[in-house]
């Protein structure tokens, strides 16, 4: 057998890199847009998947081509960071190669490369400054509808290539309704944050007719029953403690074994022993008012009749995760260990309410937890969906448009909280191809630098022409209506403040996407083009490859 066999090097040239990122771009291009449409698709362990986000699609591929697997993983390292933007990454991406492979050869490498350099260091900032400068910003403080028209403008970007007008709409209501627009600019900014880094526990999954059905509750969901339920006055705060141990004396196994070998005088001692553990521990409650007991671990029937005859509820087998998450968010303490003598204040929670709700056919507890110290709190959102898998699509759906909202905010110093963004419909792409060719223009000295900002205008087009193909209802003439309309935005030269907002809609009309509630966190752009000059100076690095 040949040792050598699949370790031989073999040549990475620009036509096999745009052969690869053609190929990835073909499974999610249909999907690119406000009118995207859906992919079908079968993992290797049988799963159908019907989605059509990108990275949805790249992560269920098991791609052979090593440079097709870097490219995946550019782009799941920039949505670490963005949650969204994989098609318009890899869209353009193919739109560079293929300008590089038409105009460069091989030869060119060192070129290109000190192209990409200087384009970043020096091109890119002056490229941000100006779209900075025109760009959408809305103070919490100062304009509070503006901001909050600003927040519904990001969910709605992000949502429309899923889902149809009314919709989008029905959802940026039920995600925006979820949020306190009238806390302080700093508390606002915290509570963006805890729903973006804990949207799991914010989100309850439910089998519903539809998607509209979706819902927000005024309080955080336990997704488990009471194992113990008493009726509590409506008027009475509720107080409770979280454990993450057991009420019974843990055993170690040597001493189990001696137990069980011990006569049944010593079997009983040890049993009325764990009941006066259990009696103390209820009396505890009892002294100090608590009248839930929530746990991450199961309680033994006995102790949940201790603790009943006490009318004390119980909650058990919390999901660790709740947990901590409900201790994070209101500043309290759990109880790792059995206390000596009582409870401190810093393990006694407070909630409003706690009550037994039905939520998709499933028992659950609601609790509204309140008190001072408590966190920034939104409410709980229930995404309904026909079948599971759409929920889980809706979800992923969500979680993207709000980490869009999240990456759209600045908390600068005052406090305020202000968002910035740019209109849609590849109004970014529009706006940075038309300043890059103005640059270009300017330079008498068509150095490296030029050269690769001419690659990016023409690729920033061909990213607006693909999104406008995709959303045009006539197949005829596309390219010529686009052409039409490019030139339309070429004429607003002298004003930038109104060729900034210019985009395309959902049916390829040019329109002032601003005015159209369509917006996309600046932050997410600038990110996108940063991650992408970095995968393309390292695909020009690499001119060769071992293995397939």
């Amino acid at each position: 057998m040949d040792n050598n066999q699949g370790t031989e090097l073999k040549l990475l040239d620009f036509s096999k890199s745009l052969q690869v990122a053609r190929a990835l771009e073909s499974l999610v291009l249909r999907g690119f847009g406000p009118q995207g449409l859906q992919t079908l698709m079968c993992t290797s362990t049988g799963q159908v998947l019907v989605t059509n986000n990108g990275a949805t699609i790249f992560n269920a591929l098991h791609i052979g081509h090593p440079a097709g697997r870097l490219m995946v993983k550019a782009i799941d390292k920039m949505i670490q960071y963005t949650g969204d933007g994989s098609k318009t990454f890899i869209v353009m991406l193919s739109e560079i190669l293929q300008q590089i492979d038409c105009k460069y050869t091989e030869k060119d490498r060192g070129k290109l490369i000190r192209g990409v350099t200087h384009f970043t260091h020096n091109v890119f900032p002056v490229l941000q400054k100006q779209v900075l400068d025109h760009s959408r910003t809305s103070s919490l403080i100062n304009d509070k509808k503006a901001f909050c028209d600003s927040f519904d403008g990001v969910l709605r970007s992000v949502i429309s290539p899923h889902y149809s007008a009314r919709v989008v709409e029905s959802l940026v209501t039920t995600v925006t309704s979820s949020f306190n627009f009238d806390l302080p600019s700093d508390s606002f900014y915290e509570q963006v944050f805890i729903i973006t880094q804990n949207f799991s526990q914010f989100v309850i999954k439910t089998i519903g007719p539809s998607v509209t059905d979706s819902t927000a509750l005024d309080s955080f969901i336990i997704q488990r029953d009471f194992a113990i339920h008493f009726n509590l006055c409506p008027m009475e705060k509720v107080r409770f403690v979280i454990l993450m141990c057991s009420i019974e004396e843990q055993v170690k196994q040597e001493d189990n074994e001696s137990i069980y070998l011990s006569t049944n005088d010593s079997l009983r001692n040890f049993m009325l022993y764990q009941r006066e553990r259990v009696d103390k521990f209820a009396q505890m409650c009892v002294e100090q008012k608590i009248n839930v007991v929530i746990s991450s671990v199961g309680i033994p029937k006995y102790c949940l009749q201790v603790l009943g005859s006490r009318n004390i509820s119980v909650i058990h087998y919390l999901e660790e995760e709740d947990v901590e998450f409900l201790s994070q968010m209101c500043r309290k303490h759990v109880i790792l260990e059995f206390p000596r003598v009582q409870f401190s204040e810093k393990e006694i929670f407070v909630a409003s309410s706690c009550q037994r709700v039905i939520i998709g056919g499933k028992p659950c507890v609601q609790l509204t937890p309140c008190g001072e110290g408590l966190a920034p709190y939104t409410k709980t959102l229930i995404l309904a969906a026909p079948t599971d898998g759409l929920c889980g699509q809706l979800y992923t759906v969500i979680h993207k448009a709000i980490k869009s909202v999240y990456l759209s905010l600045i908390l600068s110093e005052g406090p305020s909280c202000t968002t910035a963004t740019i209109p849609g419909g590849t109004s970014f792409e529009l706006m940075c191809s038309h300043f890059l060719t103005r640059w270009c223009k300017s330079k008498t000295l068509v150095d490296e630098g030029v050269q690769m900002a001419r690659i990016l205008a023409e690729a920033f087009v061909g990213v607006a022409r693909i999104l406008h193909r995709n959303v045009t209802e006539t197949t005829q003439n596309q390219t010529r209506d686009f052409l039409i309309k490019l030139s339309r935005v070429w004429e607003r030269d002298a004003d930038m403040n109104s060729l900034h907002c210019l985009g395309f809609d959902r049916r390829g009309t040019l329109r002032d996407m601003d005015k159209e509630g369509v917006l996309e966190p600046i932050a997410l752009k600038f990110h996108l083009v940063s991650c992408l000059m970095d995968l393309l100076c390292t695909l020009l690095k690499t001119d060769g490859i071992i293995g397939t």
